[in-house]
């Protein structure tokens, strides 16, 4: 599937991990294929029924809508199908973190702005700290960012 079709994620915020965005089944096969890079839905079936039961056709289904979704894709070799991830799980939780972030400064504007900013600045070291401080004075005097990308 296309990457650009990906579905936004429900996000929530109770739950840990993969869980966040993904039902149980979706945070274990995808946990899987970031894993390995690749599977065919025999392979994932044997890693999931590992761990937990499930039916074959069931795991097949999931890993169908996930690529209907835009998160895998598939690919035919010989007889089996092939998923694969369309994007790394770093650049997975990116999207997401831009996604709740920006639907909490659209709903919450400055108040979320300036909680999301004490908080991190409680919990920088002192090197991020000093890129925050270069990313405050560049903003102030008008100039380009600088080349330190950090996101805190």
């Amino acid at each position: 599937m296309a990457e650009d079709k990906k579905v936004a994620p429900v996000f929530r915020p109770e739950e840990k991990g993969l869980r966040k965005v993904f039902g149980e089944l979706e945070a274990e096969i995808m946990a899987y294929l970031w894993a390995c890079g690749q599977g065919t839905v025999s392979e994932v079936f044997k890693a999931v029924t590992a761990q937990r039961e499930a039916a074959y056709n069931t795991v097949r289904t999931v890993m169908e809508r996930l690529a209907e979704k835009g998160y895998l894709r598939c690919d035919s070799h010989q007889r089996a199908y092939i998923y694969t991830p369309t994007q790394s799980q770093e650049d997975f939780w990116r999207q997401v973190g831009q996604t709740v972030r920006g639907g909490l400064l659209q709903d919450f504007g400055e108040t979320f702005a300036t909680h999301l900013l004490e908080e991190t600045v409680r919990q920088c070291d002192l090197d991020d700290l000093d890129r925050l401080q270069t990313l405050i004075e560049s903003r102030r005097s008008g100039t380009p960012r600088s080349g330190a990308h950090h996101e805190p």
